[in-house]
């Protein structure tokens, strides 16, 4: 943080020094410029001295505006801003007409002493300028902070999500498969093997901020096989998969709860009612969607952690340009979630 204020401070200055001895290149010498004549302001004692003093008031007024700012009242920053501009012009006349003349005995400016009136009058709205740089410096930097600290607690908030969703879903994994070894013990290490599958991309794959479309489709086809293993075949699902899928990116475990929602609350051995799962890729717009009878005697509220979750990562990772729609009726729990902006056009998948 250190470092890039230090950096933000020195681009500012050199972009305005840059712009200030240039323009004071052309005014010195009757419109002509070179680089040589731009040079030669730095052997001008008036240049440290002037551009000393707007750094100084530079400085004084970001000091103002980062302790004492207070942008719901304008009046009072209007007022800030007048008086340090006031300041200014009172201190570079002190300066230039006062304290130099008195310790060294000559006068930095060709122009006879005009006076305080006459001096601050002219001066003032150049003043003015430097606190309003100054002003806009401070905003800027606020702006830029504000947005890291966004970003980290984005960040922060994501990888917690992440977490919650993978005990969420190896919570429930682990009790079908306590069901299954005290009913067809025979069968676990099958799905053992299933399971590792499903770690294995939740813990290493998955930490990628995006990922292949197709490995998102692998890894709810090896949940689906895990159910299906574990309830000897009686899971009736159709999960449909339309369009090239090639070139698509999406969040990783972004889909996986709804499907562990239909798994979990849904009818699943009804195969004139099955589980509907379909996902659609066209154009740069991605639609998932699932459809499940509602198991009534299941006491678990609809939705639970999962979908809580994904609600919250989706507003995170796809601001304005996402739309999820949960509705329940005729006994019916059907989740549709659109997605825009998910193709990876640089590269195909091979």
């Amino acid at each position: 943080m250190r470092r890039r204020t230090f950096l933000n401070h020195a681009l500012f200055w050199a972009l305005f020094l840059a712009t200030a001895l240039g323009y004071n290149t052309i005014v010195h010498h009757n419109g002509s410029f070179s680089l040589g004549l731009f040079l030669a302001e730095f052997k001008r004692p008036d240049t440290y001295v002037e551009y000393g003093r707007v750094a100084t008031t530079f400085y004084v007024s970001l000091w103002v505006f980062t302790h004492h700012f207070f942008p719901k009242y304008f009046a009072i920053t209007f007022l800030q801003i007048l008086l340090l501009g006031a300041w200014d012009a009172a201190f570079s006349y002190a300066l230039y007409y006062r304290f130099i003349p008195f310790l060294t005995g000559t006068v930095l400016l060709s122009e006879t002493d005009p006076g305080l009136g006459r001096y601050f009058i002219d001066q003032w709205i150049a003043s003015l300028l430097y606190v309003l740089l100054a002003l806009l410096f401070n905003q800027g930097q606020q702006y830029l902070k504000n947005e890291a600290l966004r970003q980290e607690k984005n960040a922060i908030e994501l990888s917690f999500l992440k977490a919650q969703l993978n005990p969420h879903f190896l919570f429930n994994t682990l009790n079908n498969l306590y069901g299954l070894a005290l009913t067809e013990p025979v069968r676990m290490p099958d799905a053992l093997l299933k399971l590792a599958e499903l770690m294995r991309y939740m813990l290493y794959e998955s930490n990628e901020t995006l990922v292949e479309l197709v490995q998102e489709i692998d890894y709810l086809n090896s949940y689906i096989a895990l159910e299906k293993l574990r309830h000897d075949g009686g899971v009736y699902v159709d999960f449909t998969v339309e369009g090239n899928i090639n070139g698509y990116q999406i969040a990783p475990l972004l889909l996986i709860s709804f499907v562990e929602n239909a798994f979990k609350h849904g009818s699943i051995d009804n195969p004139q009612q099955p589980v509907e799962l379909r996902l659609t890729a066209r154009g740069g717009q991605l639609t998932f969607s699932s459809h499940n009878q509602i198991v009534r005697k299941n006491k678990d509220q609809v939705g639970g952690v999962g979908l809580q979750s994904v609600q919250r990562r989706l507003t995170l990772l796809y601001p304005g340009q996402h739309q999820l729609t949960i509705t329940q009726e005729a006994g019916c729990f059907h989740c549709s979630l659109e997605l825009q902006g998910v193709a990876r056009v640089s590269q195909t998948i091979k």
